[in-house]
């Protein structure tokens, strides 16, 4: 089945970057030693290519590389070619560093490894995509498709299917369920009428690899489509009921999966890769244990000028709400005086926040010692302890309040269906300077839509650079 074929060609085409990324290296390698000769004296390959091979298959399938091969144009192609040897470079510079190994340091080898390889992959790449036609070939595996559909539909079932890259799609037959009076052929391809056994007589006497039956309200037909469903299985022909039910014109994605005994289709605004939610975790578990020995240190220079102060605890906990409404308890390094929550109140007309988020510069609850760890965000370090528990992530949405949330609309509810984090996108898109919350509701809805790994690791390197330059919430 073609599926599979793609799952194979998945790996296929790993194998191929991998092989593409040890060629890269050993020319790199050769260029900078002037000889392959020289090259092979200096450098252990066991180890050397290994380290690649790990590196090269976690920034594959981070970036998803094989997805949308055959759908990306030249330009995309060479964006991402150039992402993934930058990720790859990255990780290999750090590891060399981390194990004292020559060959990644040299910024020469490194150099020359980049161009060669971000060169080669694209060229391989698009290769792949046009073998065939630069060898003046047409010999993929054709799939013989019935599609089963309805007049409105047609068209653009068409065109989907005779546009793709991926499969060589041979339209054998098309079968219109509310066509009354049957023609002989729809847009030269043969047709089938809805008659009871024709489409199983098509079936049998032409070849047919797959159907496609994509249609509206089901539920009218779904008596007769179970029935076609079930005979053409019995053939062994291959049936795919198409997921765009009720005509739903929205942006996010579908997937059909088991929930208890029912197969069921998911629609969400976005399903995640549970193997990039485990990574981002174990990201989580390591960067937390390396802010909580800031925050150890941080407490334990920083106690008798607080406490000295101001009266109250050191650590400020709070009520904060998490993914989907869920309510857990937010720790900060106190930077007010123990009765801010009660002065809020009186407060609240001089908000310069447009909506559900209080923010006020020079506000009389912040204590000296409090406008100081702001500045340096020094007062978010025990919020490490929210993420190793997994109440928060390092990077995510912010958590409102609970007074807060219980103000949220539909749409800005949505902004807690992921994990929050102590910083995220609308923080380093202006911290302290965004005055409108519906700005902040859209900033956390495109860090949710368009998330990956990657973007949480350019979030925390952009995160770091601003504490260092002192841009710290007020």
């Amino acid at each position: 089945m073609y599926r599979k074929k793609n799952q194979i060609m998945e790996i296929v085409v790993c194998l191929i970057d991998m092989l593409a990324a040890f060629c890269s290296l050993t020319v790199a390698g050769a260029l900078r030693y002037q000889s392959i000769r020289m090259f092979v004296g200096v450098v252990d390959f066991d180890v050397l290519f290994s380290i690649i091979a790990v590196i090269h298959v976690a920034a594959y399938y981070i970036l998803r590389v094989y997805d949308g091969l055959y759908r990306r144009d030249r330009y995309q192609e060479a964006f991402l070619s150039i992402k993934y040897n930058l990720i790859l470079i990255a990780t290999a510079i750090f590891l060399g560093f981390a194990i004292k190994n020559d060959m990644f340091i040299s910024r020469l080898v490194m150099g020359y490894f980049f161009v060669i390889n971000t060169c080669l992959i694209w060229a391989v790449h698009i290769f792949i995509r046009n073998w065939d036609r630069f060898f003046h070939l047409n010999i993929r595996k054709k799939t013989n498709l019935l599609i089963v559909t309805t007049e409105d539909k047609l068209k653009e079932v068409l065109r989907r299917f005779r546009n793709s890259k991926e499969v060589r799609w041979e339209i054998v037959g098309i079968m219109l369920l509310d066509e009354t009076e049957p023609p002989e052929e729809v847009y030269g391809v043969p047709f089938i009428s809805g008659r009871e056994g024709e489409y199983l007589e098509f079936a049998t006497q032409h070849v047919v690899d797959e159907v496609f039956i994509h249609v509206n309200e089901i539920q009218k037909r779904e008596s007769y489509l179970k029935n076609m469903i079930l005979e053409l299985e019995k053939m062994g022909v291959v049936v795919s009921l198409s997921l765009d039910l009720f005509n739903l014109d929205n942006h996010g994605t579908k997937q059909i999966y088991r929930l208890e005994q029912y197969h069921v289709v998911a629609f969400s605004s976005r399903l995640f890769d549970y193997r990039m939610v485990i990574v981002k975790r174990l990201m989580d578990i390591a960067g937390s244990l390396v802010g909580l020995a800031f925050t150890l240190a941080a407490g334990i220079i920083l106690a008798p000028f607080l406490l000295l102060e101001s009266k109250g605890p050191l650590v400020f906990c709070q009520k904060r709400v998490g993914v989907n409404g869920r309510i857990f308890k937010f720790y900060k390094f106190r930077s007010m005086y123990a009765d801010a929550e009660e002065r809020k109140k009186e407060l609240m007309a001089q908000n310069e926040v447009n909506g559900l988020m209080f923010k006020m510069e020079n506000d009389p609850r912040i204590t000296k010692v409090g406008a100081f760890i702001r500045k340096t965000s020094i007062d978010e370090l025990p919020q490490f302890w929210n993420v190793l528990k997994g109440d928060m992530s390092l990077v995510g949405t912010r958590p409102p309040t609970v007074d807060e949330y219980e103000q949220y609309n539909y749409h800005q509810k949505r902004r807690i269906s992921f994990r929050p984090g102590i910083t995220g996108l609308w923080q380093i898109s202006g911290r302290s300077d965004i005055k409108d919350f519906d700005e902040v509701v859209k900033l956390d809805l495109e860090y949710i839509d368009n998330w990956s790994l990657l973007l949480d690791i350019k979030i925390i390197l952009k995160t770091i650079l601003l504490v260092f330059r002192g841009s710290g919430a007020r």
